[in-house]
């Protein structure tokens, strides 16, 4: 009986530890996946005493970029690494999950991360005493998740600020094509939209029109999101001014109208948080570009974490700052 009982104890062990193998074996292999691309503003030959991860999946690489270029602006004044890395498409299949995976197997000293909507329950980067590596969050703000700090937009301010920007470009009076969300559940850009057409709705002349501009044609004909998004401003009549609320749809906007011949001819108001769209409105193509400041974001997302690393404090919600460049002259 005692032997059987050894048995058991042997055999429990031994799964035990195959489990503890295989979930080691799952990260490595994770990591392995995973090329950073260093942002370390020294010389390549520079030994840095702290490292920062700047990561987050492929759906804010461009907001992302940014980020980076300010948190790699403050790496020499607390003589530390900055590094990045973004999957390059969804179809790599890394998850949230996964990157902090990943920083907890690089021991890095610091994590700022792209958080999506509805990431579901995440465990945090843990430095290799168990210690919570600490972390600051952009993009979707999540209650539960353990962070010390999260930088972001308020998008009940930003509806306002693209409100009144329509009305004082338009006269208050003209017809209006929005270019929603590509996700049309983002609760963000929810609030958002529900501000700006409750502030547009009050002007009598003004007609306000949304376009869904999501990654499925919003047609039944099967067109490709660019198609349709096409065949919207070419059958819209006098398309005075489009109005578009992310990154890509505000490239989306600017190629299609270029591609109608309509460039000077249809305002656009665009909103920026990567370099694509800015060279659009460097080329005249865009009228007004509504940007969050994200270089100034990578910039306080160190800030704080070094705060934080000192004296075990940090602010935990920031708002981030909005600014608009027009022809004419920058606010």
């Amino acid at each position: 009986m005692q032997k059987r009982k050894s048995s058991l104890v042997l055999v429990a062990s031994f799964l035990l530890l195959a489990v503890i193998a295989l979930s080691i074996l799952y990260i490595v292999v994770q990591a392995k996946r995973i090329t950073l691309s260093a942002g370390d503003p020294g010389s390549s030959g520079t030994e840095r005493q702290f490292n920062i991860l700047v990561t987050g999946t492929s759906g804010g690489e461009a907001f992302m970029r940014q980020v980076f270029r300010g948190a790699q602006s403050a790496a020499q004044k607390h003589n530390c690494a900055i590094e990045f890395y973004i999957p390059e498409t969804q179809a790599e299949g890394v998850s949230t999950q996964v990157l902090f995976d990943y920083a907890s197997y690089i021991d890095c000293d610091g994590v700022i991360a792209f958080v999506e909507e509805s990431q579901g329950e995440l465990v945090v980067p843990l430095h290799r005493d168990g210690r919570i590596i600490p972390l600051v969050t952009v993009g979707h703000y999540s209650p539960d998740l353990p962070q010390i700090s999260y930088i972001g937009v308020n998008y009940s301010e930003l509806g306002k600020i693209i409100a009144e920007e329509i009305i004082l470009c338009t006269g208050g009076s003209g017809n209006v094509y929005v270019l929603d969300s590509e996700n049309p559940n983002d609760t963000n850009y929810s609030v958002l939209m529900n501000v700006l057409l409750n502030i547009t709705e009050k002007q009598d002349g003004l007609f306000v029109k949304t376009i869904s501009a999501g990654k499925k044609s919003p047609f039944s004909t099967g067109l490709s999101r660019e198609d349709s998004v096409r065949q919207s401003f070419a059958s819209a009549g006098n398309l005075e001014m489009v109005v578009s609320l992310s990154e890509s749809n505000t490239v989306l906007a600017s190629q299609t109208i270029t591609d109608l011949n309509r460039v000077g001819k249809t305002t656009i108001i665009g909103f920026s948080d990567g370099a694509d769209s800015r060279s659009y409105y460097e080329k005249g193509i865009i009228t007004e570009l509504v940007l969050v400041n994200s270089i100034e974001i990578g910039r306080r997302a160190v800030e704080e974490i070094f705060e934080y690393m000192k004296t075990g404090y940090a602010n935990s919600y920031i708002i981030a700052d909005i600014d608009i460049l027009k022809r004419g002259g920058s606010r």
